[in-house]
This record gives structure tokens, C-alpha cells and sequence, in this order.
């Protein structure tokens, strides 16, 4: 009895120690894989289509639509890191891809087809397209300066493909003899590493930046940290194509009487890759943020906020936008972790469910989200993503 005693008390010993020093939260060593992804729009819910018997009820889906237009959006950012972990030094090394895409129609449509038009008044809808994709290589490096942490991150970025236009415009008329003209136009500038004729013909120039956080404990309960990332070297897309697409369609009460044919043309197509010099960044960035325990490192309550600059230092007009992030963290002994957060990142709105079970040498990461550029639609299942990480290591 007294032996098993013995036994139990150093059992005891053992984990209460790991459990002190983290053996459970931080590895020696892991490569991490993460692959988050998310699709959204911000006028109608998911819940709404995936149904076995779709209803549109125009007028409402045209009350529905914002100020703004309607959008789709998309993003996936999948990655694979390895990571080295000592108590005063980390090094990393990441590698992944970084993607996104908009396209958004203005509301004039959708007023249209729910309201229709006043006779003989012309409606024009237009129409905008955007996407980016880069593959990058990241270099972390962290060190302790008394008891702030710092890790520094410098990055080697290749763009893949580079979309921004506005010069899709459709119009629709109402003739004074009864005829109904539909006309629509867009010229989209395709700026890419590859040839779009010839794929295995790539050319595309490096770009760099440079990322930095530090954190500092400010009270035993508080912890603050500031991140930047400013893009130094531009990347380069040397290969140009034009998306080209036109429609025209008419037709008329006569038509429709006498049974004849409408008038109607549709046309798509890319012009041939020719040689371009286009430079392109990652997006500029920086936020503070805190994290407040007041019961211990089992709960943590996090809030930031921050400013994102889309296409920096490009011909482009560039896009402001704030980020903000409110969550929080519930851990089990290191084991168990559940987490809630709400924020506002990429110009999206996320709400975010998380959930990781960690066994030391594996850990399984799994989140769900609801996500749209309207708060509302956000709050409405207007979109979905979630993200699977994996950690392996000792």
C-alpha cells in the first residue's frame, strides 16, 4: 500500500511539473498545418439556397441588397510551417499561399428585375472585380529583450494573378416603340506570372516584406503586443491578357405577338498574353492587441484593433480599412481548448467558433465561421468558412 502510495505521489510530481512548464501547450518541435478558407456574399443567407426547393421573391431580395451593390466574396489561405521552440529563442520557417477574390454588382439591378423601371428611363448597372493571389516563403525569428518577446518575420512573396476593374457596365432600355434593349460590356486587365497560352511560361519578379510583433507583459494579467507589416519590394507580374465579354439582346411586344425571333449576341474571350511589368504588394498592416487573464491562464479575454492598406505603393487605388478582433479562450489543462471570437478582418465580418484537442505530440484544430461584408448578413448565415490545423511534434 505504502509503495502504491509512493507511486501515485510520484505521478503527481511529474504532471503537476509538466503542467507547469506547458509540456502540453508548447513543443520542442511541430510542423503545423493550417487551411483556412471562407465564401460569402451579403444578400442573401446560405440557408436560403441550399434548400430542395429555391424561391426568390425578387422584390425582397432587391430590398435586401445594400447601398453599395451586391458581393461575392472568397478567400483561402492555406500553410505549412515548421517550428522550433526553445525557452528563450523560436525559429520558423512558412510556407503557404495567400488568396482572395470580390466581385460585387451595383444595386440598379436588383431595383430593376424587383421594381422594374419608369418607360423610356434607361438603368445602368455597373459592375467591379477583384482578385489576388501570392505564394510566399516567411522566415520567424523570436528573442526575448528582458521580458518582451519579439519575433521578427521577413518574407519572400512571388504573385501569382492580379485583378482590379470596374469597367463592367450593363444597360437595359425600355423604347419608346416597345422595345426592350439589353447591352452589356467588360474589359477586365488579367496581370499573371504565367502565360495564359502557353502555362509552362512563367515569369514573375520576387517581392519582399517585413513583418515585426513584440509583446510585452504589462501587469501579471495584461499582456500587450504590436504587429506590423510593411511591404519593402514590390513583386512584379510580367504577363498581361484582356477578359473580354460583351452581350446584346432585344426584343420587343411585336416580336413576341408575331412570334418572331429576338435579336441576341453573346461573346467571351482573352486577347493573347503580351509582356507587362505590373508591381504588386501584400497588403500593409499593423494592430495592438491585449490579453487579459484575470483568473489565470485557463481563461483569456482578447481584444485588438488595427489598420489594413490594400494594394500599397501600386497604381491601384489603394483601400482603407480598419480590423478589429474580440474573443475569448477556455483552456483544459492545456488538453482542451475551446475559443468564441467576433472581428473584423479583411473587410470581412467573421464570427468564429474554435475547438483544438491537444495529445503533446499531436494536436487537431477545428473552426467554423459565418462571414460577410454585411454585419448583418454575417449574423445571418450570409457566408461560411472555418479552418483544419494539425500539429505534429514532441
Amino acid at each position: 500500500m505504502k509503495r502504491f502510495a509512493a507511486y501515485i505521489s510520484i505521478f503527481l510530481i511529474i504532471a503537476s511539473s509538466a503542467f507547469a512548464f506547458n509540456w502540453f501547450d508548447d513543443r520542442y518541435f511541430e510542423v503545423a498545418i493550417d487551411s483556412p478558407f471562407g465564401v460569402s456574399n451579403n444578400t442573401t443567407q446560405v440557408g436560403n439556397i441550399l434548400t430542395k426547393e429555391v424561391v426568390i421573391d425578387f422584390q425582397d431580395l432587391a430590398s435586401r441588397v445594400p447601398e453599395k451593390g451586391a458581393d461575392l466574396n472568397f478567400y483561402a489561405n492555406p500553410t505549412v510551417s515548421l517550428n522550433l521552440n526553445a525557452r528563450k529563442f523560436k525559429l520558423g520557417l512558412k510556407s503557404g499561399v495567400e488568396s482572395w477574390a470580390n466581385v460585387c454588382m451595383s444595386k440598379d439591378l436588383f431595383e430593376y428585375i424587383g421594381h422594374g423601371n419608369e418607360l423610356y428611363e434607361p438603368v445602368t448597372v455597373s459592375q467591379k472585380a477583384q482578385m489576388d493571389a501570392f505564394v510566399y516563403e516567411e522566415l520567424s525569428v523570436g528573442f526575448k529583450i528582458k521580458k518582451a518577446s519579439v519575433v521578427v518575420k521577413p518574407a519572400f512573396f512571388v504573385p501569382v494573378i492580379h485583378v482590379s476593374s470596374s469597367d463592367g457596365a450593363l444597360s437595359i432600355k425600355n423604347l419608346e416603340d416597345g422595345t426592350l434593349s439589353v447591352e452589356y460590356n467588360s474589359s477586365i486587365d488579367v496581370y499573371t506570372a504565367f502565360d495564359f497560352d502557353k502555362p509552362s511560361n512563367t515569369a514573375a519578379t520576387l517581392g519582399f516584406d517585413f513583418a515585426a510583433s513584440v509583446e510585452y507583459p504589462l501587469f501579471d494579467f495584461l499582456k500587450l503586443t504590436g504587429n506590423l507589416r510593411v511591404p519593402v519590394v514590390p513583386g512584379t507580374l510580367n504577363y498581361k491578357t484582356v477578359q473580354t465579354t460583351t452581350f446584346v439582346f432585344e426584343t420587343s411586344a411585336n416580336r413576341l405577338i408575331n412570334g418572331d425571333s429576338n435579336t441576341s449576341d453573346f461573346s467571351s474571350k482573352h486577347s493573347d498574353s503580351v509582356s507587362a511589368s505590373y508591381k504588386v504588394n501584400r497588403p500593409l498592416k499593423f494592430s495592438c492587441v491585449a490579453d487579459f487573464t484575470p483568473f489565470g491562464d485557463w481563461l483569456i479575454f482578447t481584444g485588438g484593433a488595427g489598420m489594413g492598406f490594400r494594394h500599397p505603393f501600386m497604381e491601384d487605388p489603394v483601400e482603407v480599412f480598419p480590423e478589429y478582433y474580440l474573443g475569448g479562450t477556455i483552456k483544459l489543462l492545456n488538453i482542451l481548448r475551446f475559443a468564441a471570437s467576433t472581428k473584423y478582418y479583411e473587410q470581412l465580418f467573421i464570427h468564429q467558433f474554435e475547438f483544438s484537442a491537444n495529445a503533446r505530440v499531436l494536436e487537431l484544430i477545428f473552426a467554423i465561421n459565418t462571414q460577410s461584408t454585411d454585419f448583418i448578413r454575417s449574423c445571418c448565415g450570409g457566408g461560411i468558412g472555418g479552418m483544419v490545423g494539425v500539429r505534429l511534434g514532441f
